[in-house]
């Protein structure tokens, strides 16, 4: 959506869009207000009813799973700040969403204590964002999401259990009519690669990116900013295109660069860390992609009896990928297309049979070791962490046991 970094989000170009009309690309300059969420619904909400008002079939692609999914579910997001409110507004209302991380944490252990135990202590966004939701509203966020959950619940209590409808048998069609909270008819491809073989491949593309001008783009954008006026502001990565891999990685290089009292051997190896930082944050971004498709997006549409609309093509093997990619995918979408009854998503292949399967469902919530000074989300994260070496070190060295050092921010049961 942002104009500048195409390097670095792999935007795509004009010539790769092959004269087909693309939308919401490039358009909001490096220095205006980042998009919240809602607005992106709004005006992507929009844009897919012109679209289908010409008789023509929209196709959302890629992106940040957060972003397509508030737009795929009617129920998905609390709104954030009106049109004509700003959240240095708010911030001037409310202090407190200007301080620091650790002190909106403690804010909000006070008015939402669940909201608090599900986020990370670090993830400044979503703690802020969470207190806003209670500052704004004066309703806490969790009760918010509660009680979407139930109407959710109750507008499936009132449909019949019968052989027609998805609820009753896992061989009936999928249906959005009437009981979906999605806003479309939805037919999702999710195009998986195995992860050794993405891995390989995310390696090759940060040093294909970093050949095309990608450290080069990450200094024009640090000096754009400072030229409207962003100052130190500029440095900050937590907002908008400022927080797209490529650029905040390199922001130690760039203010060496511009500091310049580093000799050429420090400000190569600053460069190379850049780097490295670039393709294990690559890493880590599609791991968490992976994720989300898995425990949030195929839950919610299990949750919506409208998981036969997820298919997953294997892309891994480049040489298959007319059979195991393209001839899948044509075939599901002209069924969809044409009204008749989609194959089984897990029948398409092993991988898919593998890869969409749902874990069993786990309260996330903060538990953090007061020895190592470690927070850890899930519980499979937790007894390897207690259980490794250098926590055990740690307690050793302090000459305390592991109960007296390690504590849940909030108990599981007040979750």
């Amino acid at each position: 959506m942002y104009k500048g970094l195409s390097i670095a989000t792999n935007k795509i170009s004009i010539e790769e869009q092959k004269s087909i009309r693309h939308h919401l690309l490039g358009f909001i300059s490096l220095h205006e207000r980042p998009w919240e969420v809602a607005s992106f619904r709004q005006n992507a909400t929009q844009l897919v009813e012109e679209i289908n008002a010409r008789g023509k079939i929209p196709i959302l692609v890629g992106g940040t799973h957060y972003y397509t999914q508030a737009l795929l579910f009617k129920d998905d997001i609390i709104d954030g700040p009106p049109v004509d409110v700003t959240r240095k507004d708010w911030e001037q209302r409310w202090p407190i969403l200007g301080a620091s991380t650790e002190e909106m944490v403690e804010e909000l252990r006070k008015v939402d204590p669940v909201m608090a135990a599900r986020w990370h202590p670090k993830e400044r966004r979503r703690i802020k964002r969470s207190l806003e939701i209670y500052l704004t509203t004066g309703i806490r966020a969790s009760d918010t999401y509660q009680q979407q959950r139930q109407r959710k619940s109750e507008m499936f209590s009132k449909i019949p259990a019968t052989p027609a409808h998805p609820a009753a048998s896992s061989n009936a069609e999928p249906t959005t009519e009437n009981v979906s909270s999605l806003h479309f008819d939805t037919l999702i491809f999710w195009t998986h690669t195995d992860s050794g073989v993405l891995n390989s491949r995310l390696e090759d593309r940060v040093e294909a990116m970093v050949l095309k001008g990608l450290i080069e783009e990450a200094q024009l954008m640090y000096e754009h900013l400072q030229l409207f006026g962003f100052g130190e502001e500029a440095g900050k990565s937590d907002m908008g295109i400022r927080n797209a891999i490529g650029y905040k990685e390199f922001l130690p290089y760039l203010l060496a660069q511009k500091a310049d009292n580093n000799t050429p051997e420090e400000l190569e190896n600053l460069m190379k860390e850049g780097i490295d930082r670039t393709k294990i944050r690559t890493r880590q971004y599609a791991r968490q992609q992976i994720r989300w498709i898995r425990n949030k997006l195929l839950r919610a549409l299990e949750n919506e009896r409208l998981d036969r609309t997820l298919f997953l093509l294997d892309g891994t093997d480049l040489s298959q990928r007319s059979r195991n990619v393209d001839a899948v995918a044509h075939l599901i979408m002209e069924k969809f297309l044409k009204e008749e009854t989609l194959p089984f998503p897990k029948s398409t292949s092993i991988t898919a049979e593998q890869m969409l399967l749902t874990k069993e469902k786990e309260d996330l919530y903060a538990r953090h070791c007061d020895a190592c000074g470690k927070t850890m989300m899930s519980g499979e994260q937790w007894v390897l962490h207690i259980k490794g070496k250098p926590h055990l070190r740690t307690v050793k060295s302090n000459k305390a046991s592991r109960a007296s050092h390690c504590r849940p921010i909030l108990d599981a049961g007040d979750s």
